[in-house]
C-alpha cells in the first residue's frame, strides 16, 4: 500500500514540476488542494498577526497599509511566507477602526467571498480587562 502511495506522490510531483502539465493537475485536484491551501494560509496569517501584536505590545508604530506593510513583510518574513498559498501577496487593510491582514484567496481577486481575513487587535491584551 505504501509503495502505491509513494509512487502516486512521485507522479504528482513530476506532473507539477513540468509547466505544461501543472495547470491540468492543479485544476483537477483543486477540490482537494484548496482546503490544504486555506489551512496553510490561515496559519501564516496567524503568524503575521502575532508579529503585529508584538509591535503593538512593544509600543512601536504599526506599518501603514500599502508599501510600508510590504516593506515590513520583507523584513519580518523570508521566502514564500510573504505570499499566500496561491502566490498572492498578503495585504493590510484599515476598515473603519480595524486592521485586517488579508489574503485574496484562490481567485486572487480583491473583495470576493473567498478572501481570508485576520483581525489585528489594536490594544495590548495586557491592558484589557
Amino acid at each position: 500500500m505504501y509503495k502505491i502511495v509513494f509512487f502516486l506522490l512521485i507522479l504528482l510531483g513530476a506532473a507539477l514540476y513540468f509547466p505544461q502539465t501543472r495547470p491540468v493537475v492543479v485544476d483537477t485536484l483543486e477540490p482537494v488542494i484548496n482546503p490544504v491551501f486555506i489551512w496553510q494560509t490561515k496559519g501564516e496569517m496567524d503568524r503575521i498577526v502575532r508579529e503585529l501584536q508584538t509591535v503593538i505590545e512593544q509600543g512601536s508604530t504599526l506599518p501603514d497599509p500599502g508599501e510600508r506593510f510590504n516593506r515590513w513583510m520583507e523584513r519580518q518574513f523570508f521566502g514564500g511566507a510573504r505570499t499566500d498559498a496561491w502566490g498572492g501577496p498578503y495585504t493590510l487593510q484599515l476598515i473603519r477602526d480595524e486592521l485586517l491582514v488579508v489574503s485574496n484567496g484562490p481567485d486572487k481577486e480583491v473583495g470576493t467571498a473567498d478572501d481570508l481575513t485576520q483581525l489585528v487587535m489594536r490594544q495590548s491584551r495586557r491592558g484589557r480587562r
